[in-house]
């Protein structure tokens, strides 16, 4: 069974009662630019779609301000695949519950630059860091839950987009982060 289905079919939480579907992903896995949010909200489950709501437009546009195409130059998921209800935060038991699908996708897809959105997906990788200290840093990641990567990872933590709806001025702060990207990918690919 392939790992869309397994996970259109899991109930190893709770969280599959009450969403309509698991959000799988969406955009390009052969870009090797994976951004990771925590869980869908409402929209998203209404639309079975990552970042669709008002949040991840202000993602896509900043993205788009420095040339990046959610269908060309990167892919985007979510640790949690069904959304919380209320859109409270995942547990960790639910984040526990889903991660081997997400280190699935990061093997089988190769990725080489993660983008984590907030604390949740950042400490996912390193629970040691700060998203107010950390973020805009550059960090390799070589292994993660007992699996060593082939080639290094490079992690590069953000704000959540959500943040710049709350205090517009966080949206340069977002950019000047995203835009490290351009450069790291030069430097890889």
């Amino acid at each position: 069974m392939d790992l869309e289905n397994i996970i259109k079919w899991c109930k190893k939480c709770e969280l599959y009662k009450t969403c309509n579907s698991p959000i799988m992903w969406d955009g390009n896995f052969n870009s090797k630019i994976l951004f990771i949010w925590e869980a869908p909200g409402a929209e998203e489950d209404i639309q079975w779609k990552p970042f669709v709501w008002r949040s991840g437009k202000v993602l896509t546009k900043i993205l788009e301000w420095i040339w990046f195409y959610r269908q060309e130059d990167y892919y985007i998921t979510n640790i949690v695949k069904c959304r919380p209800p209320e859109n409270r935060d995942p547990k960790k038991e639910e984040i526990q519950a889903c991660s081997p699908y997400l280190l699935e996708q990061i093997i089988e897809w190769k990725f080489k630059i993660i983008v984590t959105l907030w604390r949740f997906s950042m400490n996912f990788f390193m629970s040691n860091l700060k998203i107010s200290q950390d973020r805009g840093k550059i960090l390799k990641l070589n292994e993660f839950n007992w699996h060593t990567f082939d080639e290094d990872i490079y992690l590069l933590p953000s704000y959540h987009p959500a943040v710049a709806l709350y205090s517009p001025s966080k949206i340069d702060i977002i950019r000047k982060d995203l835009e490290q990207l351009k450069e790291l990918r030069e430097k890889l690919f």
